[in-house]
């Protein structure tokens, strides 16, 4: 662990462990935000974490081949038992993760505590046909969709509006075995028998759950954005921040990842997308896609999930560390007051001079202006990260975007697939 001479936390602290479960780059911004916040390690519980992780100085993996919520209880329970009488404060960055420590919520040990929605609101928002209905309710503009059952073999309806569609799972965690077998997450279909193929080949490899066929939105990635709140046990909301993407991934089982992004102030979305939130009864944090309409420049949300997300450290660079919000909120039952987009900074997990590449114009000039002000942060890349192991490694994957940028996105288009 770095000197207090090199680093310094915002509150150094040792009552407390911890526990990732999940290790991709998503969990890894959540030790960062931990070790930034209180100076501590966290368990990292994944079958196989990403190097930055592995070999990282501020995590101690813990090695889990089966990922279900029985088997992470136990290992929860394991590590309860042996941490000195410390509390274990146990959070998850990936959906299906987030959804197995709200399941088990109740019979972990006591002393532990979980940053986690409740399970039932989970359930309310994590399928978009229900996520479809609340919209409804409270004034989110959702794109015109149409749900598809894949259960049993009865023919499908054709898509009943102008081509090209969106096609893509209702829940993620339901479609995670179709990922497995080389599916990808959206699909950007150009024909009906291109979506007939689609439907028949899911079916083939037994896929049963719900597809939705979604009008696009039109506008490259610079028109994607997203939005993190949270709402503390209290039901009060103590985070209300957003982004403006400028790149996404577009390898084809990592399309909608945002990769670069400017922080924004998106507040004035928020309003509508809280209250649906509180009508489920939702406590702790969740992030909302949107996307403005480069036609109309309405503004629609696409999905809720129910987790910080996969890029939460832009969190951290605009409005407040939300790992230190949520000790804060469930360990210290601090009431605390609201914190919004605070300073503007750019957010980038791929070489600034690759995304420059893709931008243009006003956006460009900020960006670069950002750099020069050194205003630019990837979660990976942080000063008490010694390994050298580990940091040629990234500095490779850094590398391999250019190829992969190359292959899939080669030129911006219309629609950001």
């Amino acid at each position: 662990m770095p000197s207090s001479t090199t680093f310094s936390p915002i509150e150094r602290r040792d009552d407390f462990i911890p526990v990732i479960v999940g290790g991709d780059l998503g969990a890894y911004a959540v030790g960062r935000e931990f070790y930034e916040a209180f100076g501590v390690r966290s368990y990292c519980i994944a079958p196989a974490p990403i190097s930055a992780i592995s070999r990282s100085t501020i995590f101690d993996v813990v090695p889990l081949r089966k990922m279900d919520a029985e088997h992470i209880r136990e290992t929860i329970c394991d590590l309860a038992r042996t941490a000195g009488g410390k509390r274990l404060f146990v959070t998850s960055n990936m959906d299906m993760h987030v959804e197995n420590i709200a399941r088990i919520r109740d019979s972990l040990p006591q002393g532990v505590v979980v940053l986690a929605a409740p399970l039932d609101a989970i359930h309310a928002v994590d399928t978009k046909e229900s996520f479809a209905r609340l919209a409804a309710e409270h004034g989110v503009r959702l794109p015109k969709t149409v749900n598809v059952s894949l259960a049993g073999d009865a023919p499908i309806e054709p898509w009943p509006d102008a081509f090209p569609v969106i096609v893509k799972a209702s829940s993620s965690v339901e479609y995670v075995p179709a990922r497995r077998r080389g599916f990808d997450k959206v699909y950007l279909l150009q024909s009906q028998p291109e979506v007939d193929d689609l439907f028949r080949r899911l079916r083939e490899v037994g896929f049963s759950g719900t597809m939705l066929m979604q009008q696009p939105v039109f506008g490259d990635d610079t028109f994607k954005r997203s939005l993190t709140v949270y709402i503390d046990r209290r039901g009060e909301l103590v985070l209300d921040t957003g982004a403006q993407v400028l790149l996404e991934d577009h390898k084809p089982d990592m399309i909608g990842n945002p990769v670069t992004m400017v922080t924004r102030d998106l507040s004035a979305f928020s309003r509508g997308a809280v209250e649906l939130l509180r009508s489920v009864g939702w406590h702790g944090p969740a992030n909302f896609d949107l996307k403005v309409d480069e036609r109309t420049g309405e503004l629609f949300v696409f999905e809720c999930n129910p987790r910080l997300g996969r890029n939460s450290y832009y969190v951290s660079a605009s409005a407040v560390n939300p790992m230190w919000l949520g000790v804060k909120d469930l360990l210290d039952e601090e009431d605390l007051p609201l914190f919004t987009h605070r300073e503007t900074a750019l957010y980038s997990v791929v070489p600034l001079r690759l995304a420059l590449r893709y931008l243009s114009g006003d956006l460009a000039s900020e960006a670069r202006s950002l750099i020069r002000a050194g205003r630019a942060v990837n979660p990976t890349k942080a000063p008490f990260e010694h390994d050298l192991r580990r940091n040629l490694t990234e500095a490779a994957i850094g590398l391999n975007y250019y190829r992969k940028f190359a292959k899939y996105y080669p030129r911006i288009n219309a629609t950001g697939i």
